[in-house]
């Protein structure tokens, strides 16, 4: 017999690799499922690392309206129609400039967000896979972006897999009074401000409404999503979510390539 959630109230949702399919769009089965989300009187959420610029699109896309959307990770909670800033925490220079000091020294390509501005030192095969991957236009500084004066809302790291682990080691030592690193892909490090995550900001946006985090259903796939699946009443993973966030997640769905997410809430929600 499947599991009915009937007192559910809000779905908080990650976007790449889990909601959206490989090619940066939903299905036009998913939009009717989260349409009929929304006609059951249950709130949705986006929880991504993305900026507005490259949220925004996915959000109207599915007619969500004027919802409030995780941002950054969790470093910002913006509203999807009126751009209202709800909640905000951004990366310290200092921080900053230690960080793009030793991605120069090692070559990595790291680039910041500043006003939802993509900015990069130059274009390489890096931006031009996060352009694509996520539709965001960047803009290249070159060394003008080690010298930035205003706090980003996140730094990001893209670089080979199996070289994450070091370059984490090699960071940590250095920023981790000031941030926070977590992967939200196999091959992207993002450097949050200290205190951030989609967990904790799950947990601000439910704080001020009539129900609390245990009605709350999160659906993702990465490790920047494991402090809102270890928070919400329920939780749910992608088939191609990473062993690890199998292992926080109370259960799983089918791929994102295959509307995994809209199939299980039509199933146990709808």
């Amino acid at each position: 017999m499947t599991m009915k959630f009937t007192d559910t109230r809000l779905l908080a949702i990650d976007l790449d690799e889990t909601l959206l399919r490989s090619d940066n769009t939903v299905s036009n089965y998913t939009k009717e499922i989260m349409n009929a989300v929304r006609g059951r009187g249950i709130d949705i959420v986006l929880a991504t690392g993305r900026m507005y610029q490259t949220a925004e699109p996915v959000g109207k896309a599915l007619g969500l309206g004027n919802v409030p959307m995780i941002l950054f990770s969790g470093g910002v909670i913006q509203e999807l129609e009126s751009k209202h800033m709800i909640f905000e925490r951004t990366v310290p220079l200092k921080a900053v400039h230690e960080a793009f000091t030793i991605a120069k020294y090692h070559n990595w390509h790291m680039h910041s967000y500043v006003n939802d501005r993509l900015l990069c030192h130059h274009q390489n095969a890096q931006s031009d896979l996060y352009e694509r991957q996520t539709g965001a236009r960047a803009e290249f500084l070159g060394d003008a972006l080690y010298d930035i004066q205003e706090e980003p809302n996140k730094l990001i790291v893209i670089e080979e897999p199996e070289h994450i682990d070091t370059i984490i080691s090699e960071l940590g030592p250095t920023v981790y009074e000031y941030v926070e690193l977590v992967r939200s892909q196999a091959n992207f490090l993002e450097i949050l401000p200290k205190h951030v995550s989609k967990g904790l900001a799950l947990e601000h946006l439910v704080q001020h409404r009539e129900y609390d985090i245990s009605h709350v259903i999160s659906f993702g796939n990465a490790d920047n999503d494991v402090s809102m699946l270890s928070r919400t009443g329920y939780s749910v993973v992608v088939q191609n979510a990473t062993a690890y966030v199998k292992s926080v997640a109370k259960d799983r769905c089918g791929h994102h390539d295959a509307d995994g997410v809209a199939h299980w809430i039509e199933e146990h929600i709808l």
